[in-house]
């Protein structure tokens, strides 16, 4: 397994980096997980500890606990438990963010209302392997600005993002935003 930074695709912010684990970096032909991260702090070396650490407790424990099989880096779920992936299993990263008020409720958020099972039938049709996707989610939001993303196997999703938009995640009237990540193994 191994780890390769790209230069970012999406924007020439130095914030933001895309990662991606080379489950096996001597066959290519095996999938590989892809994420993007962002960091906050103005400072480019704090930035990019940030945006590193959001992915460490997000999408490295998740492919970590694929190996490991024990419940300890990241939750299980069947297809048919309370916050699973219909026709998969899911693997699910903790939700970790930030807020300038210093609240948690959106991760809270993420961690209760499991929204990948409510829009599995949206985030499904996205799903572009037959044995293993990765899917990132976050909420990012504060007074009128608002920006909700889904991420499969590195791109954006779109109707992923409007359907999530759309969920009754908390609101506030300062920036925070909260994100998460699903490594759907299957079909389960």
């Amino acid at each position: 397994m191994g780890t390769s930074v790209s230069t970012p695709t999406d924007s020439d912010d130095y914030r933001h980096l895309d990662l991606e684990i080379l489950l096996n970096a001597d066959r290519p032909d095996v999938p590989t997980v892809v994420d993007c991260t962002l960091g906050l702090a103005a400072d480019p070396v704090e930035a990019a500890r940030q945006a590193i650490q959001a992915w460490i407790e997000t999408c490295l424990v998740t492919v970590l606990e694929m190996i490991e099989q024990r419940g300890r880096l990241a939750n299980h779920f069947r297809s048919g438990d309370q916050g699973g992936f219909a026709g998969w299993h899911a693997i699910v990263g903790s939700a970790t963010g930030w807020s300038a008020d210093g609240s948690q409720g959106k991760q809270e958020w993420f961690a209760e209302a499991m929204p990948w099972s409510t829009l599995a039938p949206v985030i499904a049709a996205g799903l572009d392997r037959p044995c293993l996707n990765g899917v990132r989610m976050l909420v990012g939001q504060g007074g009128d600005f608002t920006d909700c993303e889904v991420r499969i196997n590195g791109r954006r999703h779109e109707p992923s993002a409007a359907a999530l938009a759309a969920l009754d995640w908390p609101r506030t009237d300062r920036f925070g935003l909260a994100r998460t990540f699903v490594l759907l193994v299957g079909p389960d």
